[in-house]
């Protein structure tokens, strides 16, 4: 194994905005709020949260309904710099770059908003809970009206916060692990724990032969579930300590039935790669 130093090198970018270089347009080619044009630059608060999760009714998710198991939104947008020219300000949804909403107006930033259920994300939309599809994004951005009359937006990058509805997943917990490795390596690992990350980002405890403590710092390495689809990303072995790859191999899958888990990955090596395969049994 060879061991990385981690060198953290800081870039510092300064931009400067013009007409020409604010390039955001909206659908009726609008510019952006400018601090230059007596707009405002805006931003969503980073401590921000919002997911829409649910179980689709099959894996055609084009036509699967979703049954919403987990629905919350907290959003701020905060005011960088500008807005002399702005006599309003309003926070607007749509759906897949469906028509704008108004849900939320104020004459100042910052400007926040909570909802705690479904109804809440599709009111004003013009559909139902059972129109809902997996990949659906729902946008919310901050309109700015100017002493003139005009009306900005917020580009995709600032004051602008988009939800895709997701399959829920709940991963995390105690298994009993059995791993294989096509170099004959049959371990058993008891009281495997994965312990999850993010929305359907995991981390296991062990990889390939290396149980808790037998090396340093980490020897678990992260997978992602998306509607039970499981992946291994390319990443360094013991979290990026080694500079060995880890990375998945197949998909691989979540038997809804028992939340067994099953997953395929590589770890390389100088002499080579060697496969391995983990059957994770739900304690």
């Amino acid at each position: 194994m060879k061991k990385i130093l981690n060198i953290l090198v800081v870039f510092t970018l300064v931009f400067f905005y013009s007409c020409e270089q604010n390039a955001d347009f909206d659908t009726d080619d609008q510019l952006t709020g400018t601090a230059l044009l007596g707009g405002g630059m805006v931003d969503v608060r980073n401590d921000s949260e919002g997911k829409l999760l649910g179980v689709p009714s099959s894996q055609d998710f084009a036509t699967a309904t979703v049954a919403i198991a987990e629905s919350i939104l907290n959003i701020e947008m905060f005011l960088l710099s500008g807005g002399m020219d702005v006599v309003n300000y309003d926070i607007t949804k749509s759906i897949n770059s469906g028509n704008d909403v108004v849900v939320a107006s104020n004459a100042t930033l910052p400007l926040s908003l909570s909802y705690s259920t479904t109804e809440e994300f599709i009111n004003g939309l013009g559909i139902s809970a059972s129109d809902l599809r997996i990949g659906d994004v729902i946008t919310f951005r901050t309109k700015m009206t100017h002493s003139d009359g005009r009306v900005s937006y917020s580009g995709p990058n600032d004051g602008t916060y988009k939800i895709t509805i997701s399959c829920s997943s709940n991963l995390a917990g105690t298994y009993n692990l059995t791993m294989i490795s096509g170099n004959g390596y049959n371990i058993n690992f008891p009281n495997e724990v994965i312990s999850e990350k993010g929305i359907g980002l995991y981390k296991t405890e062990s990889t390939y032969a290396w149980a808790v403590g037998s090396i340093a710092p980490d020897q678990g390495f992260d997978f992602q579930d998306i509607c039970g689809a499981l992946s291994v990303p390319e990443q360094g072995l013991a979290q990026g300590y080694y500079s060995n790859t880890v990375v998945g191999t197949e998909v691989g899958s979540v038997d809804s039935s028992t939340g067994n888990l099953q997953l395929f990955y590589n770890v390389d090596f100088a002499s080579g790669g060697v496969d391995c395969v983990g059957t994770y049994i739900k304690l």
